[in-house]
């Protein structure tokens, strides 16, 4: 007969459809495989969401698939049918998607879905309406591991935008009929630098944080501002505080207009975007001056002196034209290959094309994403047989 350990080698090289059936055979096997279901590693798992069609369907795909053929697997009868409806992907967790609505009224609804199981879970106690003149400015999904919840953040701010006005924290646990509560205000100026219109503002999930880039007040009239006054805010789901983390001390004296234009109301779509690589919470930059893309990584969450510079290549390296009508922005994706390969997703107005970028051997192979495809979200997904439905109300 098997040990346990044996059969966790086993049920771990299945797919998870596969144990979904044998989920049913006992409920030791159930223990085991939701035990083997949480080990899977996102590093050796790498999917991530698409979304597709005029009705933005959402859909996992493991890279591999629409990196090194995608023809085939983007053809238009590849397409899944079935998928959930969505307007905004907010991230992923366990292998479970938070789904945002945008619903005619000026509220706001937020959906768990499953993409393994296709299993939906909406609690109408986590809708969300801003208050009267206000407006959801930027949002967040998350993992809160002490309390075993999925939590969602929404920071919202007077409208028109006005200093005077400070930038509000709400929360809202997926499993609790309380609905929203208010946190501490969100603790720096996020106007600013709000992040890439390819991130719309949603935080970046990362070891029970959620986190933002934000603009600390300092006078608009300031004279050449530095990356002195940037900084990455993080909001730890269990005590449900913030915490400020400084940028690379290399940066500290470089001027932010050689990167992006500043406004009193809005960012430009060159603002820093911060994002997951290689397991490592890491900032990506683009010097609009010389057009280059930087990427750092904190090797240590939270250890501000563990910031390391990955990249520091120009576009022209990356066979990328930075004329004004063919080039949007740049999204770094993920590292393959035993993080030998950078993959980074440019987006344009010919279309999304992938550029795979070998550090060893400095060579770069590009490949252009179908057409068919309209989205690409930047969260890494787990294939998991977690159920969204059977979340118990507190």
């Amino acid at each position: 007969m098997f040990c346990e350990d044996m059969w966790i080698q086993i049920l771990s090289k299945l797919p998870v459809k596969s144990l979904g059936r044998f989920s049913c055979v006992s409920k030791y096997f159930q223990s085991l495989i939701s035990f083997v279901n949480l080990q899977n590693s996102p590093k050796n798992n790498t999917h991530f969401l698409l979304s597709y069609g005029k009705q933005t369907q959402i859909f996992p795909s493991h890279i591999s698939s629409w990196i090194e053929d995608p023809l085939p697997f983007f053809s238009a009868d590849n397409m899944p049918k079935r998928q959930s409806l969505m307007d905004q992907v907010l991230g992923s967790c366990n292998g479970l998607v938070c789904l945002l609505i945008w619903n005619d009224d000026g509220s706001n609804t937020f959906h768990l879905y499953n993409p393994a199981t296709k299993e939906l879970f909406e609690n109408q106690h986590c809708m969300l309406k801003p208050p009267e003149k206000h407006k959801v400015f930027m949002l967040g999904f998350g993992y809160d591991n002490l309390w075993d919840t999925y939590k969602v953040v929404a920071i919202i701010v007077g409208h028109p935008y006005s200093e005077e006005y400070p930038f509000r924290s709400l929360i809202c646990s997926m499993d609790d009929r309380n609905g929203w509560r208010e946190i501490q205000n969100f603790p720096v100026n996020p106007t600013k630098f709000e992040g890439d219109a390819i991130m719309k503002g949603v935080g970046i999930y990362m070891k029970n944080t959620l986190n933002w880039v934000g603009f600390e007040y300092v006078d608009d009239d300031e004279v050449d501002p530095t990356f002195n006054d940037v900084v990455i805010v993080s909001l730890d789901l269990v005590t449900e505080t913030y915490t400020q983390l400084l940028l690379p001390s290399d940066l500290s004296r470089v001027i932010i207009y050689d990167f992006y234009t500043l406004t009193k109301k809005l960012h430009t779509n060159r603002a820093p975007l911060i994002g997951v690589l290689g397991g490592c919470l890491s900032l990506f930059l683009h010097n609009r001056t010389t057009n280059h893309l930087s990427i750092w990584q904190m090797k240590e969450f939270g250890n501000q002196s563990s910031w390391t510079r990955l990249l520091n290549t120009s576009f022209q390296n990356l066979g990328i034209s930075t004329t004004r009508y063919t080039h949007r922005g740049l999204l770094p994706l993920c590292m393959v290959e035993n993080d030998r390969d950078i993959i980074i997703i440019h987006f344009s107005y010919n279309g999304l094309r992938a550029i795979v970028y070998n550090q060893r051997d400095k060579t770069v192979k590009s490949t252009m994403i179908s057409h068919h495809i309209s989205w690409i979200y930047p969260f890494n997904y787990v294939e998991s047989l977690i159920s969204p439905i059977r979340l118990k109300f507190l």
